[in-house]
């Protein structure tokens, strides 16, 4: 076993809280050392009310972790309040197994950070320490080139030319090469060797021996039947209040009904995180019954929030994440006078809707340059082409001369224009005048002929 800070004999202890007394304003709870053994946490179960029935006959049931006392450097930040009680166990009873020396490469690794984002990360981190080296008492970069050259003979240094070795510079150049880290405990190096993944994250597989389950309710559960029919009332009501309030959410799941079948299945699933985060970004418009029903449904289900990963696996299937420039380069780089930009097979509206604007264009305008204030790249600039007149077809139809070729618009009032009547239609007309004329009196002299009239 090793020594904790503080000379503890344990890791870290945990309040364990009633969360429905928590919840009624009272604060009911009690400091569990881990590890720990299932009797003992049945006995603080018992202690603080879980099984026990309040005013309105319903068992208290839920439990969380208000707090730690944690004597392991850097795994305080990454305990959390609805934390699985066996893997808290499993993580405590692993460091205590561990001598000096695995423990010291532990808490190494712990502060270079590398998989210690989870229970399960760090669990498996405790069954791979043979990834790490540790050099104690190497405290910066001189300290490692003297260490290498003089310890690891790395490098043969005549000895009148030691003094005039830069180790300093030594020592940056290896922990560059080999992405080592200094800590408190001393320049850790990755030896390269593969991580295992020997805990895959579901509790029921943790070995018996470390787990702890102290408390199983005996009331009888909702039916599946049940079960279905009250998350598909609660997605109903969900999708209707989305689209309502989220313009987003509308227009990217045009399909009511494709929609309210997938919340009803992550109802089902116990991945309520994400529908959660969405009624709190909708917070403004104001709704607090949904929360509750969820609430509800979470207790009538037995939800267990260490196992909701819908905040990592399903938030993109509500919302659709836009094309990334990234995941289209095309190899090629665009030079202009402010730098050389990758080219991208995006459009210029593709890359609107993931967040770049316009900030340029190239020399020859054949590339745009779109940048989103920390990235920018190049995308090929779409042809302008002549936009069509859309009197176009009109004038061609109405026009006699076609006057709009030389830019101009005629549309204006025009003359009607009788149909002239044919050459036929002209020589009977003509035959008919003067047939009905009377024949002209005889001129007499000195008086001029008069003049002829239709009848």
């Amino acid at each position: 076993m090793p020594l904790y800070e503080y000379d503890k004999d344990y890791p870290f202890a945990a309040f364990v809280t009633n969360l429905g007394k928590y919840n009624e304003g009272e604060l009911v709870g009690e400091w569990v050392k881990f590890p720990t053994t299932a009797d003992e946490l049945r006995t603080v179960f018992d202690r603080i009310g879980i099984g026990q029935k309040d005013d309105f006959g319903c068992p208290y049931e839920e439990w969380f972790i208000t707090d730690y006392d944690c004597y392991v450097d850097g795994l305080y930040d990454k305990l959390g309040e609805y934390a699985n009680l066996d893997e808290l166990n499993y993580l405590a009873s692993k460091l205590d197994n561990m001598d000096k020396c695995e423990y010291n490469q532990f808490c190494a690794a712990m502060e270079v950070g590398d998989h210690t984002s989870s229970l399960q990360d760090i669990i498996n981190l405790t069954e791979n320490l043979d990834c790490y080296d540790v050099y104690p008492n190497i405290d910066d970069h001189e300290d490692l080139g003297r260490y290498y050259i003089e310890e690891l003979d790395m490098m043969q240094v005549p000895e009148h030319l030691k003094d005039y070795i830069d180790y300093e510079a030594y020592g940056r150049d290896i922990a560059i090469e080999e992405g080592g880290n200094f800590t408190e405990f001393g320049y850790v190096r990755d030896t390269g060797d593969r991580f295992y993944e020997e805990y895959d994250g579901n509790p029921e597989n943790i070995p018996e021996e470390y787990r702890v389950k102290a408390y199983e309710l005996d009331e009888e559960k909702l039916s599946e039947a049940d079960r279905v029919d009250m998350a598909t009332d609660i997605a109903y009501d969900l999708d209707d209040f989305f689209r309502q309030h989220d313009p987003q959410y509308a227009a990217q799941r045009p399909e009511p009904q494709e929609q309210k079948e997938l919340i009803a299945d992550l109802l089902l699933e116990g991945k309520t995180a994400v529908l959660r985060e969405m009624l709190e970004q909708l917070a403004e418009v104001g709704d607090d019954i949904l929360p509750g029903r969820i609430s509800e449904f979470e207790l009538e289900t037995g939800y267990d929030p260490t196992q909701d990963n819908s905040l990592l696996e399903d938030r993109a299937r509500f919302y659709e994440r836009p094309e990334q420039p990234d995941d289209h380069l095309t190899g090629e780089r665009v030079q202009t006078p402010r730098g050389s930009f990758s080219l991208t097979d995006l459009t210029k509206e593709q890359m609107q809707a993931a967040g770049y604007g316009v900030h340029h264009e190239s020399d020859d305008r054949k590339y745009l340059i779109m940048g989103n204030g920390t990235r920018a790249f190049a995308v090929l600039r779409e042809p302008e082409h002549e936009k069509d007149n859309p009197l176009k077809n009109a004038e061609m139809s109405m026009e006699d001369d076609y006057g709009m070729i030389d830019g101009i618009i005629n549309n204006g009032s025009r003359e009607e224009t009788k149909e002239k009547p044919s050459i036929r239609e002209r020589l009977a007309e003509a035959k008919r005048e003067c047939s009905e004329r009377t024949p002209p009196e005889k001129a007499r002299e000195g008086r001029s002929a008069p003049e002829h009239n239709d009848r």
